[in-house]
């Protein structure tokens, strides 16, 4: 019974999960560039922790733990930064982009966010999204250039 109530634990927390930031697996690829002075080195090392499975280990916490705290609660619990939201691409060739490869809301407060866009070229872009009552406005480096309605 208590091996079925875990199992399904996992499942739900699984499938509940989100796209987070992966931060246990990021300090440590981090510490693996700091643990080793030259690339020769930082390479054995960086195979080394893939043949023990240290990085298939901490992206397995990631997955099914970490990402899925992030999600409920809103924050990640190691880094404490704001969960991230998914956005369809279709979402973005309404503002008139093309060529996305990959974007998503990092939520900063109640009414402030970045929209994170990684394009297919590989170029990267954070614009400043604001919410006002109804409204919302998306701009970068200090102009706005999209404004919408929020569907409630």
């Amino acid at each position: 019974m208590i091996r079925r109530t875990l199992a399904l634990l996992l499942v739900a927390f699984s499938l509940t999960g989100c796209l987070g930031h992966n931060a246990l697996s990021r300090k440590v690829l981090r510490w693996n560039l700091t643990a080793a002075e030259g690339p020769w080195t930082r390479e054995a090392l960086f195979v080394g922790m893939w043949i023990v499975p240290v990085y298939l280990v901490t992206y397995m916490i990631d997955a099914l733990v970490i990402n899925s705290w992030e999600f409920w609660s809103g924050e990640n619990p190691i880094n404490g930064r704001k969960a991230v939201v998914d956005i369809p691409k279709a979402e973005f060739e309404k503002l008139g982009f093309d060529a996305i490869d990959v974007a998503w809301v990092e939520r900063l407060d109640e009414r402030h966010a970045n929209l994170h866009v990684e394009f297919e070229n590989g170029d990267k872009a954070t614009f400043d999204v604001v919410r006002d009552a109804d409204h919302y406005t998306i701009s970068y480096a200090g102009v706005e250039f999209y404004r919408g309605r929020l569907r409630m």
